[in-house]
């Protein structure tokens, strides 16, 4: 397996990518993330969404980013993004998480970017921390080996909410 591992750079990089993640994800847990000897972030594990969101990811961030929440039915999403002048290069801002777990979803991408169409400049993309809650069944983590992607078996309604939400 040694052979399969990339630079010491990238894989510390992509173990505080994960670490970040497991983070945001869970506000009410502290995680405090040490690199050589350096801590490069610290959750303070409150409970609270707002303060988990300026401790990780700044305060320049955190002070673009506006409160967001929506309920249809049995799902619910609630959360932050930014606002449209705070626009990102990348995507990398974006996360997403249903029932607490992380998640990659084109389908949400799509709703929450639809949802900034013409506010935004072209080539610039919003960035979200939005947390989705809905029962275990309308949601399938079984799509890819890695489970960060998953398929929703009510699709449009998820479209819908995350994309009026925003």
């Amino acid at each position: 397996r040694l052979k399969f591992l990339k630079s010491d750079r990238s894989e510390a990089a992509a173990c505080e990518l994960t670490a970040l993640r497991c983070a945001l994800g869970h506000p009410g847990v502290s995680v405090r993330f040490i690199r050589d000897g350096q801590e490069q972030f610290f959750s303070p594990g409150d409970g609270r969404q707002d303060s988990n969101l300026y401790a990780l990811l700044g305060r320049e961030t955190a002070n673009g980013m506006l409160p967001c929440s929506g309920r249809d039915g049995d799902m619910s999403v609630s959360g932050f993004v930014s606002s449209p002048a705070a626009g990102r290069g990348n995507r990398g801002q974006q996360f997403f998480f249903v029932n607490g777990r992380f998640i990659r979803s084109q389908l949400l991408q799509t709703a929450l970017e639809g949802a900034y169409k013409n506010p935004l400049l072209p080539g610039r993309y919003p960035a979200c921390v939005l947390y989705l809650e809905m029962s275990f069944g309308s949601v399938d983590v079984n799509v890819h080996p890695a489970k960060t992607e998953v398929k929703f078996s009510r699709e449009k309604q998820v479209f819908d909410l995350v994309h009026y939400t925003a």
